[in-house]
């Protein structure tokens, strides 16, 4: 799968930071229209506040974000708005060390993210990550949906549809007659 990476406002100057003693911080807000999470799923009305913690191999980002995915509803396939609620941390780790230029060692993590070589840290790419987790398994349009007729496909919230709801399976007649003998 490939996702577009366009252009974001989630790109944060870290080079004073990393100047700092560890422990040194810098808060900041953001606000971004959309994130792509993949080719169908977009984040949309994303804000948020992070708060950038030196560490002693790069910084440290605290996020708190919310935002809001359109998914279709899982019985009435009906698009429905989720909200979905980040709280993450992670490290970002410099590639380079930001007074001398030299290159510095790869971090112990099997997938790390990086701070760039201009001492950019772009949030884009772990709120992406995150969001996609936090994606709900199951989303409905409400609590209370009716979802689909198996029989004719109507939408059951929209009223009856006039089916027969006895709630025989053919599939099962062979077993209900053994169960009768």
């Amino acid at each position: 799968m490939h996702i577009h990476k366009p252009l974001t406002d989630l790109k944060f100057n870290v080079a004073q930071l990393l100047r700092e003693e560890v422990g040194g911080r810098r808060n900041y807000t953001f606000a971004e229209d959309a994130l792509p999470l993949d080719d169908e799923t977009t984040l949309r009305q994303l804000e948020g506040k992070v708060r950038f913690t030196r560490t002693a191999t790069g910084v440290l980002a605290d996020v708190d974000a919310q935002g809001v995915v359109e998914m279709p509803c899982i019985r009435c396939l009906a698009p429905s708005q989720q909200r979905i609620d980040l709280h993450f941390r992670d490290e970002f780790h410099s590639r380079i060390e930001v007074n001398t230029g030299m290159p510095l060692p790869k971090p112990d993590e099997e997938d790390p993210f990086y701070i760039d070589e201009s001492h950019l840290v772009d949030l884009g790419e772990a709120l992406r990550e995150y969001a996609v987790i936090e994606l709900p398994m199951q989303p409905l349009c409400r609590p209370d949906c009716k979802g689909l007729c198996p029989t004719c496909g109507a939408d059951r919230n929209l009223g009856d549809c006039g089916c027969s709801s006895d709630g025989n399976d053919d599939r099962f007649a062979v077993l209900k007659r053994l169960l009768n003998d």
